[in-house]
């Protein structure tokens, strides 16, 4: 699927991370779930031994679930919960309060930069705060500069690990979108369109299922580019995408397949209203007559199919569309077909 190839890459570094960490925790919790339990803090060992439950069972789900940043989030409150926990209850020379440095690392390496900002400021506070709170009211043998300098290192770490998560984040979001949009026309690229489809297919009230699928491929368009040029070809096709774009409804989604075709998925919509859609496309198209100060007849064929009523994938719309464009070009061209 394009998305799951582009986007989905994204979800599964961030599953990758959570995977490794959840290991590391599962050790580690248990570890100290056994010491914990002989040593006489058997209320605090249980607490951890539900933590590490949790993160077996989130391990067990973790490549599967959809919900991967709701289990992120469930995971890191109770990890950094038990931490505050802990720190709280332990003497400071358990050394407890160095688990504080991995709450802005992890937090946005699973998180990203909206919800790992939140659970840092959080919890790095509150870990602080406690921390001055022992020493006010002398629960612990520490002292203002361990403090601060606790508190300097966790503002250099978060500071790295922001920085570092923006910058990846950016260069992700880039990336994508260099791989998933059409760069002459600003429209949608073939690679979006299958996860596109999936999407609108699984997010449809059971009552409105459909989903319309236009395939568009502009008539003659090789004698243009022989005519006048490709530069003026180039300057077709973005007029034709502005128009497209431009008549799309809110939901609507427009693709460029690359030459001359272009692809509408239009959800919620009758046979009769996807055909009402791209008659409008039709005659719009029609009426373009001049394209950079050239004079030029330009129209569109246009095969309509609709899912799920011309098949339950969607090779099979795309082949029905597909076959109801050519149909067109056979009728004499600028024609819709959806039969």
């Amino acid at each position: 699927m394009s998305i799951s190839n582009l986007w989905a890459s994204e979800l599964e570094y961030r599953r990758t991370v959570l995977k490794a960490v959840l290991i590391v925790i599962i050790v580690a919790g248990s570890i100290f779930v056994v010491n914990n339990w002989f040593s006489g803090f058997k209320v605090y060992a249980m607490v951890e031994l539900v933590v590490v439950c949790l993160c077996i069972g989130i391990l067990v789900i973790h490549k599967s679930t959809p919900n991967l940043t709701l289990w992120c989030s469930v995971f890191l409150f109770s990890l950094y919960t038990v931490i505050l926990i802990g720190i709280y209850s332990s003497s400071f020379n358990s050394g407890l309060f160095t688990w504080l440095f991995i709450i802005p690392v992890l937090s946005y390496l699973l998180l990203g930069i909206k919800l790992g900002t939140i659970y840092t400021s959080v919890y790095m506070a509150t870990g602080v705060a406690i921390l001055i709170y022992a020493l006010l009211f002398n629960i612990a043998d520490i002292y203002p500069i361990t403090i601060a300098n606790i508190a300097l290192c966790l503002a250099a770490i978060w500071a790295l690990s922001f920085s570092y998560e923006s910058k990846r984040a950016e260069a992700v979001e880039r990336l994508q979108q260099m791989a998933s949009v059409d760069p002459l026309t600003g429209l949608n690229n073939r690679l979006l369109l299958d996860s596109i489809f999936e999407m609108l297919c699984q997010s449809l009230p059971d009552k409105q299922q459909s989903v319309s699928m236009l395939l568009l491929d502009l008539d003659y368009f090789k004698k243009i580019n022989d005519q006048f040029g490709h530069d003026v070809g180039d300057k077709v096709l973005v007029e034709v995408s502005k128009l497209i774009n431009d008549m799309r409804r809110r939901n609507d989604w427009a693709f460029r397949f690359g030459g001359e075709e272009f692809c509408m998925l239009i959800p919620n919509t009758s046979l009769q209203q996807a055909e009402q859609i791209a008659e409008r496309l039709r005659i719009a198209i029609d009426k373009i007559t001049t394209v950079d100060d050239n004079k030029l007849n330009i129209s569109i064929s246009i095969g309509v199919a609709r899912w799920p009523d011309d098949g339950s994938q969607l090779s099979q719309v795309y082949k029905a569309a597909d076959e109801r464009l050519y149909k067109a070009k056979e009728l004499g061209r600028n024609k819709v077909v959806s039969h």
